[in-house]
């Protein structure tokens, strides 16, 4: 694993935290939710990329990256499509 790699895509991963979080300020209050949502499939494509997620996480990101712009259709669409992902997790920490 390469450390600056990650680094740099952690610092990446930061701005794009902080900026959104300046962001919603003034945003609609969906964008909320799905800058959290984008947040954690980002996450979980830097693990992959250096090799540190596992099935469950890359199962779940390709989830996310297919539902999260459900938020551009409808707030109950999007409620839906999060609450399937947070079943997902539940039911996988049971696990541990």
């Amino acid at each position: 694993m390469n450390d600056g790699e990650l680094n740099k895509e952690f610092f990446e991963l930061l701005c794009y935290v902080l900026t959104s979080a300046r962001g919603l300020m003034d945003e609609p209050k969906m964008y909320g939710p799905f800058r959290l949502v984008d947040t954690a499939s980002r996450i979980i494509s830097i693990l992959e990329k250096h090799g540190i997620a596992d099935d469950f996480l890359a199962e779940e990101r390709k989830k996310i990256d297919e539902g999260k712009y459900s938020v551009m259709e409808s707030e109950e669409k999007f409620k839906e499509f999060l609450d399937r992902i947070i079943q997902d997790f539940a039911e996988e920490l049971k696990k541990s």
